[in-house]
């Protein structure tokens, strides 16, 4: 199979820099909880959304390979209630059901 590859100035700036589309599941409490971190930024006047979040917590994280395992085992013991954020939690939890697509922007 032939390679494919892209050149890419080192010193663009990686939010203008050309993206790649990734798709994959994650436990519906980690989407509430993605959701309540994008309004914690947005309550702290940054304008953001998911995808940017997501893309800064994931350049943020510089963790050695034993730190990561660390997370890893952190995650697979942890519960839907560890997960959930700015929500009352009793035994069951209610999550709400987006349309497909980027979220809308709730204004106040």
């Amino acid at each position: 199979m032939e390679e494919h590859r892209r050149a890419i100035p080192a010193s663009e700036r990686l939010d203008g820099s050309r993206d790649r589309q990734v798709s994959f599941r994650i436990p519906l409490a980690l989407d509430q909880r993605l959701d309540a971190l994008v309004q914690r930024a947005e309550d702290a006047g940054e304008r953001t959304n998911r995808r940017e979040l997501l893309a800064a917590l994931l350049y943020a994280v510089d963790l050695s390979g034993d730190n990561l395992g660390g997370a890893l085992r952190a995650y697979r013991r942890a519960t839907v209630r560890d997960a959930v954020l700015d929500v009352d939690v009793e035994n069951i939890v209610e999550f709400a059901r987006h349309a497909p697509g980027p979220r809308t922007r709730h204004t106040r």
